[in-house]
Parts: structure tokens; C-alpha cells; sequence
């Protein structure tokens, strides 16, 4: 078959165009275990079109090319978009997974001003502070949720804000009280929400049903249609995972929350197979 046979056009790249794709191609096949070079090479391959001249679209392109989907495509993509925003935080996600999980808190911190985005990095500072002497990096890095809870107050409180001052109780405006006490009343605000967050989650899980969550793998993974798999995944820093895999596609179906073990991690999963 010629192009002439073909039933749309064939737009040809430019040469610096051509170039460029070959080098992005390039970081896709050698990066895939990276994601955040990988999504930066497809985001660019998909903004520019760089795929018109063998495939008439972004989708077509991805699974003639590398044998994923458009969903697959646009997880690394968002989760190097949300590992832009937490760079400057001195937060690094070592998977495209953990840097969803952060996505919440992202959307948030990229709708306050920065001197307010500022204000956010101040708490991770406090609330962890630096491990080596006179360097600023690295902390210990908030967890998704808690960093979503410092987001929300500081979007949530503003000058108008009602609080309690920090040295006479009374109530005032959060406008009226110095940069410094302002602070300190948004980082007792972040703290005793963070507190009641990790109580809560911590009554959840005592709460929970006990499950022999090797038996449930053993009896579930019997249950799996054809082409489905149970997998357990542990990453390079000894989190876990489990999820319900397409044999096929490659494709999620199913995974439950992160966790610091397999145990934890089988039965974040069980709740969602239910």
C-alpha cells in the first residue's frame, strides 16, 4: 500500500520535528521505569502530534508503538505533572503510584498564591525538619494525606479567618496578627488535624475484620476470570502493593492503597474487591 491508498493524508514532520521525536522515542524505550521521563517524552509527543506522520492519532500511536493504552499514557503523563509541583517542595515520589496519590494535594497547592504556596513549604520544613546540619534538603517528606490536610488550611484560612490568638486567646482576624503568629496559628491548625487524621485512620484499622490475607490470595486468585492475575508487588523501598492485573493488556484493574507490608497491602485491596 502506497501513502496515495491511504484514506487520510500523511503529514510529514519537519526535520528538526523528526529529530526531536526520535529522541523522545528514545526516552520512552529506554525509560519506561522511569516515570517521570517517560511521561514528560509522551506529554510532548502528544502535544505536538509528533505521531502524525505513521498513526492518525495519539490512542493508535500508543498501542501500535508501545502496546498501552490512552489511560496508561495519560497516568505517567499526570503523575510527572504532579512531580513538578512537589519538586520544589523537596518531595520526590519514586514511582508514578506513590505520585497519584499526592495528585489531591497538588490540585490544590497550584490554586494558591505563591507567597501561600510558600507558607505550605514552611510546614513540611517544620514538620520535618532537615536531617544533615546546616542543608536544607533533604525531610522527610510528608504522606499524601498529610500534605493534602496542610494544603486545604492553608487554603481555607485567610485573613478573615476567625482564630484564636496565639498569646491572649482572644479571638481576632488571622489579617491582624503578625506573619509570625499567622503561622503559628495555621501550623496548630495543620497539627491537630493531622492528629485527629492519623487517629482516625488508626480506630479504622483496629476496627477492620482480621483476614488471613495469604489464604484470601490463595482462594480469590481462584476465583479470577481468564486473562485477570492477582499480583504482589513490593518497591525498591520495601512499600507494598496488591492489585488485580489484565494478563493481556497490562492494564489496573484493581489495586489497593500502598502499604509498609504485604499483610496491610492484601487487605487494602480486600476492601475494594468486596
Amino acid at each position: 500500500m502506497t501513502d496515495a491508498d491511504l484514506p487520510f493524508p500523511v503529514p510529514t514532520l519537519a526535520p528538526h520535528e523528526e529529530q526531536r521525536f526520535q529522541t523522545l522515542e528514545d526516552t520512552v524505550r529506554e525509560g519506561l521505569k522511569d516515570f517521570r521521563r517517560t511521561g514528560q517524552a509522551l506529554s510532548e509527543i502528544r502535544d505536538n502530534e509528533l505521531f502524525r506522520a505513521t498513526h492518525e492519532s495519539f490512542g493508535a500511536y500508543l498501542a501500535d508503538r508501545w502496546g498501552f493504552t490512552g489511560a496508561q499514557a495519560e497516568r505517567l503523563i499526570g503523575a510527572n505533572e504532579v512531580a513538578k509541583v512537589l519538586e520544589p517542595l523537596g518531595i520526590e515520589p519514586v514511582s508514578e503510584r506513590q505520585a497519584r496519590a499526592y495528585g489531591a494535594a497538588t490540585r490544590v497547592l497550584t490554586e494558591l498564591e505563591p507567597e501561600r504556596q510558600a507558607v505550605v513549604s514552611r510546614l513540611i520544613r517544620a514538620a520535618a525538619p532537615a536531617t544533615t546540619e546546616g542543608d536544607d534538603l533533604p525531610w522527610h517528606a510528608p504522606e499524601p494525606a498529610e500534605l493534602r490536610i496542610m494544603t486545604g488550611v492553608v487554603k481555607k484560612m485567610n485573613e478573615d479567618t476567625t482564630v484564636y490568638h496565639p498569646e491572649s486567646g482572644a479571638e481576632v482576624a488571622l489579617g491582624t496578627l503578625s506573619r509570625p503568629q499567622q503561622f503559628e496559628v495555621i501550623q496548630t491548625h495543620v497539627q491537630q488535624k493531622t492528629q485527629a487524621y492519623h487517629e482516625k485512620q488508626a480506630a479504622k484499622a483496629e476496627a477492620e475484620p482480621k483476614v488471613n490475607w495469604a489464604d484470601w490470595c490463595i482462594e480469590y486468585a481462584g476465583q479470577l476470570r481468564g486473562g485477570q492475575r492477582l499480583e504482589l508487588v513490593i518497591g525498591p523501598g520495601g512499600e507494598a502493593q496488591a492489585r488485580i492485573m489484565d494478563h493481556d493488556t497490562g492494564e489496573v484493574l484493581v489495586e489497593g492503597q500502598p502499604a509498609p507490608h504485604l499483610r496491610r497491602a492484601v487487605t487494602n485491596l480486600v476492601k475494594l474487591v468486596k
